[in-house]
């Protein structure tokens, strides 16, 4: 096991945190958005989660997205006015919202995930089967690792 004050692995913390950094901010600028649809990445996220997830409380939307309840409320509020999703109250519980996508609104989903599948498929052409197994595999494990951790919800301000 590395010592916490082991120079390399300090240098490879650093130059992971920064490719991830850089490939994340290369993945929002990057994802292909169906034109027209004036949809923020947040809010796309959000209208993909509810596409493969089904109807969610906005309290289960909430953690799965890592996002206080006032941020996915706004956003909510945003996909509801573009007629993308739907609020329903909850039959035995009416404080209860439920939020679910329109068909219009899964027709999208569908349609952002199917471009961004392909264009993903195209960069993985070259890459030989064991590195991507071994690269799905690494990131899975870390996905794992990182849900097992408690991750604080952002209070941030959606564009």
């Amino acid at each position: 096991m590395a010592k916490i004050d082991d120079r390399e692995l300090e240098s490879y913390t650093q130059d992971l945190w920064n490719t991830i950094i850089r490939l994340i901010h290369s993945f929002r600028s990057g994802m292909v958005f169906k034109k027209g649809n004036e949809l923020s990445f947040p809010q796309t996220m959000l209208l993909i989660e509810l596409h493969q997830s089904g109807a969610s409380s906005m309290g289960e939307l909430s953690q799965r997205l890592h996002i206080t309840q006032g941020v996915t409320t706004r956003m909510v509020d945003r996909l509801v006015e573009k007629g993308l999703v739907e609020r329903n109250r909850d039959e035995v519980d009416r404080r209860i919202v439920h939020v679910a996508p329109t068909k219009r609104g899964a027709r999208l989903a569908c349609e952002i995930e199917s471009i961004n599948r392909e264009k993903m498929k195209e960069l993985f052409l070259g890459v030989p089967e064991r590195k991507r197994t071994e690269l799905l595999g690494f990131l899975k494990d870390m996905e794992q690792k990182f849900e097992r951790e408690e991750v604080p919800e952002f209070d941030r301000d959606e564009k």
